[in-house]
């Protein structure tokens, strides 16, 4: 099972999700997972949990998404790769394999071309926009926006109930359970005292599960 830390940084505190196997740590490789964009680190639970005998492995929530802080500036790939820097020193770890999906699918290159020694390996799961935005996306993107349900929801919303409003006219969302809806809160909620005590307060299907 993952241990959850924080690296507390002049400007952020970076929480992060660490497997570590039961093995001389210093012998086996280490794994750093990147996130995508509106996600956190418990995305790679699975994955690590099946790892974690042969990897030390770390996961950590991105600023501005998880059990991270979110401030309301400094969301660029230089602020982003100046935390995942840090974090390495803090992890002392010199280099690692290091994987990036979607949105850091596309920093992980930006920090390989700055720090290349970092970098055992890099392996990206549907990576972003590597190379330039093509005109033509510049274009139609305006209109997808209004047009797909999976990127109308993406807001930004004034309000949860204006999110919420718009999930339940989305097909996306049709169908979703009481307990999907209540994590969802949990997940969008920007008070640290709800979020800190999300598993006080768990559904009786989830406790059931974590079990």
């Amino acid at each position: 099972m993952p241990t959850r830390n924080t690296l507390h940084l002049p400007e952020i505190e970076l929480s992060y999700l660490e497997w570590k196997p039961e093995t001389d740590q210093q012998k086996v490789p280490r794994l750093l997972l990147l996130h995508g964009l509106a996600d956190s680190a418990c995305v790679w639970t699975s994955l690590s949990n099946y790892l974690s005998n042969r990897y030390h492995i770390v996961a950590p929530d991105m600023r501005g998404h998880g059990e991270s802080s979110k401030p309301e500036t400094g969301y660029t790939f230089a602020s982003t790769i100046a935390d995942l820097e840090a974090l390495m020193v803090h992890l002392n770890w010199p280099e690692a394999h290091i994987l990036g999906h979607s949105w850091t699918g596309k920093l992980a290159p930006i920090w390989a071309r700055q720090n290349p020694d970092r970098f055992c390996s890099m392996i990206l799961v549907d990576p972003i926009f590597i190379i330039k935005m093509p005109d033509v996306m510049k274009l139609t993107l305006p209109i997808l926006y209004r047009k797909l349900d999976c990127l109308k929801c993406m807001g930004p919303f004034a309000t949860l109930g204006q999110a919420e409003t718009a999930a339940k006219r989305s097909g996306e969302y049709a169908g979703w359970t009481e307990v999907q809806q209540w994590y969802s809160k949990i997940k969008s909620s920007k008070n640290p005292i709800a979020l800190g005590v999300v598993n006080l307060r768990l559904p009786p299907e989830i406790r059931s599960f974590r079990k």
